[in-house]
């Protein structure tokens, strides 16, 4: 059966009905990254599209599909820094540059605006395409051609959560941690197997979580195997409440009025 608000499962009469209806866009970004041995590589974006549909199913509105671009590194490596050789790049991970990644987020966002979508919720899973998404919320005042947005993360809307959980369980953060890996089993239990945590330190390739052990962060490779479906649910369905109350917030600035 086709999904009431996924963009790419509408017909155009039902695109225009829904815009009409609730005239609210969501979408994620996110990047195929090596998350360590025991996730799979969709890690950063598999749990924010659960959210972009838990919370179009309570204001209406349309989710787009997901976008699979992010930039490397902390502040997002150019494309001369990620051609130059310089930066490990732990394959199969896949980067393109932050400039470009920036400019798609752009267009995208201008040209959902064009539609006629009034707000707009844009959701990075991973770190460096969620800094782009805030500085872009910032220099433009969320709002880009008449269209109120929100840019960030649904790490963003459970801060406060999260900083309590990381202040009692520190070694449950980080990259691969316990925390996200619940987070993918709370939407795709399939894509984890918790058996493999700890052997990514013999993986005949580069990763990410090798370093943990050198940083004095073996406990976390050891506390990811307590990562459970419940908590990534829980962690989720906060995210969706919060998203909800933000777009609400969103829509009552813009002056949207929704049909029922």
């Amino acid at each position: 059966m086709r999904h009431p608000h996924k963009w790419e499962e509408l017909l155009p009469e039902e695109f225009f009905a829904e815009i009409e209806r609730s005239p609210i866009v969501y979408w994620c970004a996110g990047t195929v990254e090596d998350h360590g041995l025991h996730v799979a590589l969709g890690t950063d974006w598999i749990a924010m599209y659960p959210v972009c549909l838990g919370a179009a199913e309570r204001t209406g509105g349309i989710v787009f599909p997901i976008v699979p671009f992010a930039p490397a590194y902390g502040r997002g490596l150019s494309r001369e820094e990620l051609r130059s050789g310089k930066f490990e790049l732990f394959p199969p991970s896949l980067w393109v540059s932050g400039e470009l990644c920036r400019q798609i987020y752009i267009e995208l966002m201008e040209s959902m605006a064009d539609l006629g979508f009034k707000v707009c919720m844009a959701l990075g899973g991973h770190g460096p395409a969620i800094r782009i998404l805030r500085q872009m919320c910032e220099e433009m005042n969320g709002n880009i051609r008449g269209m109120l947005f929100y840019g960030g993360s649904g790490w963003d809307l459970i801060r406060e959560d999260l900083d309590r959980i990381t202040a009692e369980h520190p070694e449950w953060h980080g990259h691969g941690g316990m925390i996200e890996t619940s987070l993918v089993m709370g939407c795709r239990p399939d894509w984890v197997d918790l058996s493999r945590a700890t052997r990514v330190v013999d993986a005949p390739f580069a990763s990410q979580l090798k370093d943990w052990p050198k940083q004095g962060m073996g406990k976390n490779l050891e506390h990811i195997k307590d990562a459970n479906e419940e908590m990534g649910k829980r962690l989720i369905k906060i995210m969706v409440d919060r998203a909800v109350e933000k777009v609400n917030e969103l829509c009552e600035k813009a002056g949207v009025k929704r049909a029922q």
